[in-house]
């Protein structure tokens, strides 16, 4: 700003002494000098200004998406509801972008913006106060014009933003079911689906790019009837013999300068209209409560195996899962869950993972309380095979890994051979190194699944939890993990979750879980001399199967 104010006054100078010239060699090498210097200045201030906003720019992608990014690891499973893969990744992508231009353009500008129009006040108020009386008022009514514009816009950004959102997650989600749309063939109806969706989009972003020609055509009318003013009062003067035409020049110049910044503002607004909108995405998804006190080790410790004491728990805005849950799970021995969906077993789970805390009633492991287990210590003691593995794209090896990192080769063919994936491995052409595809797409279901409980077994935890670990995969598949999770429960404890109760009937203790309470415990021969849901779920279930596989006989 400064380098700009002298070089305007010093090149002004120069035209002026055109009409009647009267300087000499050495003013005249002083003021090539000063325009020299004043240029070299503007040059430097651009580039240290370009320097700045590259760093803040990067620093704010990096810093906004590391935080995103550890939030979103945090999460457990009754925060995930609140948010989706969309949502997710709006906010880490377009998000983090529009909100950095905020942090590198807008706050400057902004900053910038109050200071320019008061310092070239002082500046020509010395060459003609009126002139610089207008210009100035022009420039604080320019703001509240602006803002009003800019209040219409933030109240269209904030739907476009949604809109952005909800587009993106419904492409997502059609490109993940593309197998089950085409399937029931339902393209067509999917795709006027993102039709309306995109149409919706489409009509906020021309709403927007509405008001924002409207914003600029009106603000820059104040600006140009203003610098018009100003110049009309100056060429009046100098017509009249009251101003030079060194001051003339420098004014007219200086008028054009005193709204570059406002106008600077105004598009750097815009941008700042999508920060706001992402801001408010952004901050939901920082705001979620993630923390999980520790506390500290009170208990007297010595116990064996799980013990749940009046247990329940209700997600947020819904019914209570669990009502006063009691039950013992002894270590050494293979206990089941067992119950109709939606009885609360795999929540059950979530809170023995501490994925959730009890709404009441505790949990103790091994004599602990499970809130007071760090939760890198936990993972140590309890590890779960859930119903859907994810298996990452790279190697079998990579994804073993997963499980423990410092694993030798030898543990990892243990646990392999283990899980009845030995021979399939060792026939690949890359053995461990193979490939496994895109989020192992060269994997079938079957083999997903032992990945999974392999990288459980590698963790070498003492408990392990199978939900519906084998509710995915083929009946070979499902045979070897099923004679696969027999064989660990002689040296682990497990707690099984299916829905298959013929596959739990070999479990030390069985658990009937109904409408959140338990309803039934003990073997298959007792609870089925009981004649209580258990019995009646097992021969529901048989009778189902032995119609089925009559079908398939006559078929």
């Amino acid at each position: 700003l400064a380098g700009l104010t002298e070089f305007a006054n010093t090149i002004a100078g120069l035209l002026g002494n055109l009409l009647a010239p009267s300087l000499t060699p050495d003013q005249f090498r002083t003021a090539m000098i000063v325009v020299f210097a004043a240029s070299v200045t503007m040059l430097v201030a651009e580039l240290l200004v370009g320097e700045a906003e590259y760093f803040c720019t990067a620093r704010a992608r990096i810093v906004m998406r590391k935080r995103l990014f550890e939030k979103v690891l945090a999460l457990d499973v009754s925060n995930i509801e609140q948010i989706g893969a969309g949502v997710a990744i709006t906010s880490a992508v377009d998000g983090v972008e529009h909100i950095q231009q905020y942090y590198s353009r807008y706050l400057p500008t902004l900053f910038y913006c109050f200071l320019a129009p008061v310092y070239l006040f002082f500046r020509l108020q010395r060459l003609s106060f009126e002139i610089a009386v207008i210009l100035l008022a022009a420039s604080l009514l320019y703001m509240p014009l602006n803002n009003l514009f800019r209040g219409v816009v933030e109240r269209l950004k904030r739907g476009y933003y949604i809109a952005q959102k909800e587009l993106t997650a419904l492409y997502l989600e059609d490109i993940n079911g593309l197998t089950t749309i085409e399937l029931f063939n339902r393209g067509m109806e999917r795709l006027a689906g993102l039709k309306k969706k995109a149409g919706a989009f489409c009509g906020l972003v021309v709403s927007v790019m509405r008001i924002n020609f409207l914003s600029c055509f009106v603000c820059e009318l104040l600006v140009n009837s203003a610098i018009c003013a100003g110049v009309l009062i100056a060429g009046a003067r100098l017509m009249n013999g009251g101003m030079d035409i060194r001051t003339a020049l420098i004014i007219l110049m200086l008028s054009f300068n005193f709204f570059s910044s406002l106008r600077k503002l105004m598009w750097d607004g815009h941008e700042a209209m999508n920060s706001i909108a992402a801001i408010h995405i952004i901050s939901d998804i920082l705001s979620i409560n993630t923390e999980k006190p520790v506390l500290p080790d009170t208990g007297p410790g010595g116990g064996r195996g799980i013990s749940v004491r009046n247990v329940s728990f209700a997600y947020e805005g819904r019914n209570a899962v669990l009502k006063n849950v009691t039950l013992d799970i002894e270590r050494g021995r293979t206990t089941a869950l067992v119950g109709t969906s939606g009885c609360g077993k795999s929540t059950l789970a979530g809170i023995l993972m501490r994925f959730f805390d009890p709404s009441s009633g505790c949990v103790t492991l091994d004599g602990r309380d499970l809130r007071s287990f760090a939760p890198e210590d936990l993972r140590k003691k309890i590890i779960m095979v859930p119903q859907f593995v994810y298996v990452f794209s790279g190697t079998v090896e990579d994804n073993l890994r997963i499980g423990c990192e410092d694993a030798t080769e030898a543990e990892l063919r243990s646990v392999l051979e283990k899980v009845r994936l030995l021979d399939w491995v060792e026939a690949q052409p890359l053995g461990m190194g193979a490939d496994v595809g895109d989020a192992g797409a060269v994997l079938s279901g079957g083999q997903r699944q032992k990945i999974g409980i392999a990288r459980a077994l590698l963790r070498d935890a003492e408990y392990i939890i199978f939900d519906e670990s084998t509710s995915s995969v083929d009946i070979e598949s499902e045979d070897e993990i099923w004679e696969c999770i027999r064989e660990l429960g002689r040296e682990r404890t497990l707690i099984i979750i299916s829905h298959r109760l013929s596959t739990v009937r070999q479990a030390d203790r069985i658990c009937v879980l109904s409408r959140g309470e338990v309803a039934e415990t003990g073997r298959h021969g007792d609870l089925m001399d009981k004649g209580g849901i258990y019995s009646r779920l097992v021969r529901e279930q048989d009778e189902l199967e032995s119609l089925g596989e009559r079908r398939m006989k006559h078929v």
